[in-house]
């Protein structure tokens, strides 16, 4: 299975290799390395993000901002484990990545940091996805990143209300 839940040919890769490993065109063996660059910085990203809105939820002033939070809390865990089985599919290898804390004091400045960071996402995973054109790739950014412009529409709508 692919990360995002499509089916995957079993017989495309075998277990014994790793995806880059294959030949591949020329023009694009260069992406490899940015590619899994790019994996290990969304992967990081997500795990600082899953701690962030961890915290964040506790603070929260009523039901609704709470749901917000949790919200987008679980499609982060969501797209941490899409980003770790792509790694792994692509590497046969299990990901190493650090995972940085987000620093704030209230929860309305929080919720400021959350709409930035998500918006600085979405930037991020659309630079991400036309890093190849390999579709397992391409649409484990996607998915992330239409759902972080959406978490970013929510973080802003909820700062406005506080």
């Amino acid at each position: 299975m692919y990360p995002n839940g499509y089916a995957m040919n079993q017989t495309a890769v075998p277990r014994a290799q790793s995806y880059w490993e294959y030949p591949m065109d020329p023009r694009v063996q260069g992406q490899n390395e940015q590619v899994l660059k790019a994996l290990i910085h969304a992967m990081e990203g997500e795990s600082g993000a899953i701690d962030f809105y961890t915290r964040l939820a506790t603070m929260a002033p009523n039901k609704m901002a709470k749901d917000v939070v949790e919200h987008a809390l679980n499609d982060e865990k969501k797209h941490l484990e899409a980003f770790v089985e792509l790694y792994k599919a692509l590497t046969g290898k299990t990901p190493k990545y650090k995972t940085p804390r987000t620093k704030f004091s209230n929860f309305k400045e929080g919720v400021w940091v959350a709409y930035n960071d998500e918006l600085e996402a979405y930037e991020t995973y659309r630079d991400d996805y036309l890093l190849s054109n390999d579709q397992m790739i391409r649409d484990t950014f996607f998915l992330a990143m239409t759902d972080e412009i959406e978490h970013a529409m929510r973080f802003g709508l909820l700062y406005q209300m506080l």
